[in-house]
């Protein structure tokens, strides 16, 4: 009787410890609201900025299909220092302090550095899986040939149809799980701390090793937002971008202590 009472007990508290740990994301998102509407001013700056650029890149990316992985590593390198933006104005409401852009820009610029280096590690991943997925369509099409025709008749080849968003959405998954894994406690880490990007980096697969199913949810949680901000056209994205990167921020926050 002893044993199963002491069982169920057990039981009992890992499955309200899973509870919260899946509840968590839910509570940094609320934090990072409570951040966006007591900051709007800087949260607008922030938001339309990164959306400004998407546009950008986007309308380049059509116009000069060429230089689309060029215009992907220039979005890569700069969104970084707009999400550090963010992270300081979290940090400054954290010290009671009324949320100040300049203050904001003073600890970017003293960050610098770490915070460019982290931009190179991203873009050097998304080169390297431009690269590699280049590399598997080749091999499955049995051509090396990129041009429109081919990639054309790829699409509404028959049978091909299938195989192809199902390879462009298997690619796309290993991107956001690797960029993911790499920088959910990275980045705010530099910012924060301006550790150097290996320890960093260390950090947050550590992080996400010892809090696995909080990490998922928050990642399921992540693309379902930027989705949905995509498919608005961008519209929703100056709201979408600076509440992800605030509650980033709470995440880091609440899980660096725990560990």
């Amino acid at each position: 009787m002893t044993t199963y009472t002491t069982t169920v007990k057990q039981g009992l508290r890992s499955e309200s410890r899973a509870t919260t740990d899946a509840v968590r994301p839910m509570l940094w998102l609320r934090e990072g609201w409570n951040d966006l509407v007591s900051a709007p001013l800087i949260s607008g700056l922030v938001g339309g900025g990164f959306t400004l650029l998407c546009a950008a890149a986007y309308a380049a990316a059509s116009t000069q299909p060429l230089f689309s992985a060029s215009i992907l590593t220039l979005l890569l390198i700069v969104s970084p220092f707009i999400a550090v933006t963010a992270y300081y104005v979290s940090r400054q409401r954290e010290q009671n302090q009324t949320p100040s852009l300049r203050v904001c820009f003073r600890d970017i610029r003293s960050n610098a550095l770490s915070i460019g280096l982290f931009s190179m590690l991203s873009a050097l991943i998304v080169a390297a899986w431009v690269r590699l997925s280049s590399l598997a369509f080749a091999l499955y099409y049995g051509t090396l040939d990129s041009g429109a025709a081919e990639v054309a008749r790829t699409w509404t080849a028959g049978s091909d149809f299938p195989a192809m968003p199902i390879f462009l959405a298997s690619m796309g998954v290993v991107l956001a799980l690797t960029m993911f894994v790499v920088g959910a406690i990275a980045l705010p880490l530099i910012a924060d701390r301006n550790q150097n990007v290996v320890t960093a980096v260390t950090n947050s697969i550590e992080v996400l090793k010892n809090n696995v199913t909080t990490m998922m949810v928050w990642m399921l949680l992540l693309i379902a937002l930027i989705t949905v901000a995509l498919l608005s056209g961008l519209l929703l994205m100056p709201v979408v971008f600076p509440l992800l990167a605030y509650a980033t921020w709470h995440s880091y926050r609440q899980l660096m202590s725990n560990n």
